[in-house]
Parts: C-alpha cells; structure tokens; sequence
C-alpha cells in the first residue's frame, strides 16, 4: 500500500543572505589576518615567531598604554575614590567633620 506524505519548506532568504554576510566577513578577516601573518613571519621558525610575537605585543601594549595613561589614571582613581566612600571609616570621618565645622 503507497502513502502520499505532503510537506512544505519555509526558506527566510533575509535571514539566510544575513548569515551568510556574517559568516563571509569573518572568513574573509580570518583569511586576511592569516595571510598576513604567514608574509611577516615567512622566513622564521617557531621559537623566532614566538619570540617576535611577544615583541609585537609588548609595543602594542606599550604604546596603547602610554596614549591612554591619562585616562586610565582617572578611571582608577575615581574607582579607588567610590570604593572608599563607601567604607565605614570614611562616612564616620565625614559626619566627624560635618559635626567640626557645622555644615
């Protein structure tokens, strides 16, 4: 005995050119960034690319640090300063110092 079996197939072709745009532009970064890591490091072997890596990284660290050593002062001080205004210590000598001068 036949059995007649119906289905349909629902395709979103938004959702599927959005996939595959997402997936395209991280493809075509992976490959770009591994080209040019092959061209810069072509003539070295292992233990020399990672030497030259840490060398890379620690002049790139350097210098995002050294251009951004302002802000990162101030970011930590207002942290630092937030946290101890929270303490015990710090509202009782502020209420000390309230009471002192009368404000």
């Amino acid at each position: 005995m036949g059995h007649i079996v119906q289905f349909a197939i629902s395709i979103d072709d938004e959702t599927i050119q959005n996939r595959i745009e997402e997936h395209a532009y991280k493809d075509v970064l992976n490959k770009l960034t591994k080209n040019a890591v092959d061209s810069v490091f072509s003539y070295t072997n292992a233990y020399s690319r990672d030497t030259m890596w840490r060398n890379l990284m620690e002049e790139a660290l350097q210098s995002f640090l050294e251009e951004r050593k302002d802000e990162i002062i101030d970011k930590a001080a207002n942290m630092l300063a937030d946290r101890f205004q929270r303490t015990k210590k710090y509202r009782e000598a502020m209420g000390d110092a309230i009471e002192k001068d009368g404000e």
